[in-house]
């Protein structure tokens, strides 16, 4: 009989799998919570695994790495871990509450039961949990009517401070108004607008609003999503601005962070920079289309990311022969260096490098074809 290549594959576990055994044969009350069981009551196949025990998470975490091996990660503050493997990662957390110390601050957390844990959650949606457990498996908890809420498409909040403890609750709720398709309840709505009207995205730290950012682009609905912070003015955006995102690929989250006030965000230097050109992406692709000689074209686009200059033929497939030419004009090497100059008896001074400039875009017209004729310049200057 021969073998299949395929057959230790096919009974191969996943890494849900091999959790939930775990668990079953463990002695520990654990459960599937929050996107798992919103996305299988959906139909959609789930992404995230995460897991609530009731005690510590920590101490499970470990044992359970000895089986899905990975990479753990421990945050004892929070009383939460992580295990990721090639393929899945398992998100495990102890039963808490929180407490808010202060508004749009990270909380402090204390133990509690599976109940208090959903009771602490953002939307009813995600306030679900199926059992694990050896004595309950498959037992369903919704206590706020989750179920319900799925089966009406409708997001809604669970506490009336929900959005004063936690702003970042505000993007969330838009992304998944737009991934499913649903609509955010009135009185959701109405808290929502009441804490943007108070201002409470403003006291977000500039890393928070930008891994909610980052979120918002990672989705296929990102510019319904972008829509609905504009009109909740949150971040306002023309529909101008918004139709111009779709030509930008990767970058238009650039361009859209080159829209706000960012001087609080984590940003590289480079990202900064890349952000100031696709800014001005407009004003280039006009100076780019009055552009006749070599030279104007080359000043234009040597002083901006290359990865923007590519993106120009995106937004504008026309300007393609003025794009080559500037690749073209990249190879080239000046005539007369500084060095030359000084030889010539020049001095550095505020017009050295002018007069470099000058002979270069000389050279790129071919106004002056080879190092003697720029010689030759020079001496009758």
């Amino acid at each position: 009989m021969v073998k299949s290549k395929y057959s230790a594959k096919k009974i191969k576990k996943s890494g849900l799998n091999k959790t939930i055994d775990f668990f079953v044969k463990s002695n520990y009350h654990a459960y599937l919570v929050g996107g798992y069981v919103r996305d299988l009551t959906l139909g959609k196949r789930p992404v995230d695994i995460d897991v609530v025990v009731e005690g510590d998470a920590i101490h499970a975490a470990k044992r359970l790495h000895v089986t899905l091996q990975g990479k753990l990660c421990i945050h004892k503050e929070f009383g939460t871990a992580s295990i990721t493997t090639k393929n899945e990662r398992v998100d495990l957390a102890s039963a808490r509450v929180e407490k808010y110390a202060s508004p749009a601050e990270l909380p402090h957390v204390y133990p509690s039961t599976i109940i208090e844990d959903l009771n602490r959650r953002d939307f009813t949606i995600n306030a679900i949990a199926m059992s694990i457990s050896r004595e309950n498996f498959g037992e369903i908890f919704d206590p706020f009517g989750g179920l319900q809420d799925i089966k009406k498409g409708t997001i809604r909040v669970l506490h009336k401070g929900s959005f004063l403890d936690d702003p970042t609750r505000i993007f969330r709720a838009l992304r998944y108004k737009n991934r499913f398709g649903f609509k955010i309840e009135s009185q959701t709505e109405i808290l929502i607008k009441e804490a943007t009207s108070k201002k409470m995205i403003e006291k977000l730290s500039g890393q928070r609003i930008l891994n909610e950012l980052k979120l918002i682009f990672a989705e296929p609905t990102y510019r319904k999503i972008l829509e609905d912070i504009s009109r909740l003015k949150i971040f306002k955006m023309s529909t101008k601005e918004l139709e111009l995102l779709s030509f930008l690929g990767k970058y238009k989250i650039y361009y859209y962070l080159s829209t706000l006030n960012t001087i609080k965000f984590p940003l590289t230097t480079e990202e900064r920079k890349i952000m100031h050109d696709i800014s001005n992406i407009e004003k280039i692709i006009i100076r780019l289309i009055k552009a006749t000689k070599n030279s104007a074209i080359y000043t234009i686009l040597s002083h901006i990311e290359p990865e923007i200059v590519i993106l120009l033929l995106s937004v504008r497939p026309d300007l393609k022969e003025k794009v080559n030419i500037f690749m073209r004009l990249k190879k080239t090497k000046p005539f007369i260096k500084g060095s030359d100059l000084k030889r010539l008896g020049y001095k550095p001074r505020s017009r050295f490098k002018q007069l470099l400039q000058k002979l270069f875009a000389m050279q790129l017209d071919k106004q002056i074809k080879s190092k003697r004729e720029a010689t030759a310049f020079l001496k009758n200057k």
